[in-house]
């Protein structure tokens, strides 16, 4: 197990009660960032599935590039999952917070990418204790699950689950629409998706959208780009 990323130099609780860097980023499922030359307490947090260039090792630390923040970086190296050389991202799901929308892109040759897919979405909404925003940047398409399982706010009972959920950060997953307990058959559409934000944190789609994300991005060689 990775552990709990230890406390940066200066935290804050935010809105929902969870420690946070000073720039917003939670240490929950955060991977925790150091300063060169200072390997005792982290500056800041890096949220789950960004991309970095390993830039070299030092002791039990990776020296890191991440692509949407500034400098290098040390990482305990028990925080990082390396993907090998010939990994190429082909396949690449934009999110627009506030259009509220979904495009997919595939590399077809070098220099020449064909869209896939436009359709409408909703994003997370802030709403503590239980929902927040989807949070914006570029991740690695890590994890698939044909039903996401998620509980009613506030119990361990189960709520319900997401057809086809394809995770990119944290919680946050890309999926179809929610099927609320005691229903069990799946929904195709929502008169929502395309209007406002809605969701805990999650990307919710058309369920025949959301399977064909599913089918089309590979794991781990897939993109997640959040935008607003």
């Amino acid at each position: 197990m990775n552990r709990e990323a230890p406390l940066v130099r200066n935290f804050v609780r935010n809105t929902y009660h969870r420690v946070a860097d000073t720039l917003g980023v939670e240490r929950y499922q955060s991977v925790p960032l150091y300063l060169p030359g200072d390997t005792l307490v982290p500056e800041r947090y890096g949220r789950d599935g960004t991309l970095a260039c390993l830039r070299g090792m030092e002791g039990s630390f990776d020296r890191i590039f991440p692509i949407t923040l500034e400098d290098e970086w040390l990482v305990p190296r028990r925080y990082l999952k390396r993907l090998d050389d010939s990994t190429a991202f082909n396949h690449v799901v934009f999110v627009d917070r506030l259009d509220q929308n979904i495009t997919t892109l595939e590399r077809v040759d070098k220099g020449h990418w064909k869209i896939r897919s436009m359709n409408p979405a909703t994003t997370g909404r802030h709403a503590p204790p239980y929902a927040q925003e989807t949070p914006l940047g570029m991740y690695l398409l890590q994890q698939k699950k044909s039903r996401m399982v998620f509980l009613k706010d506030g119990s361990a009972a189960t709520g319900g689950y997401a057809p086809y959920a394809s995770r990119f950060t944290n919680g946050a997953y890309i999926h179809g629409v929610p099927v609320n307990v005691p229903r069990t058959e799946m929904i195709e559409y929502s008169w929502s998706l395309g209007t406002t934000p809605r969701s805990h944190m999650c990307v919710r789609n058309a369920t025949s959208h959301a399977k064909f994300i599913f089918d089309w991005a590979p794991e781990e060689r897939s993109l997640v780009v959040v935008i607003e």
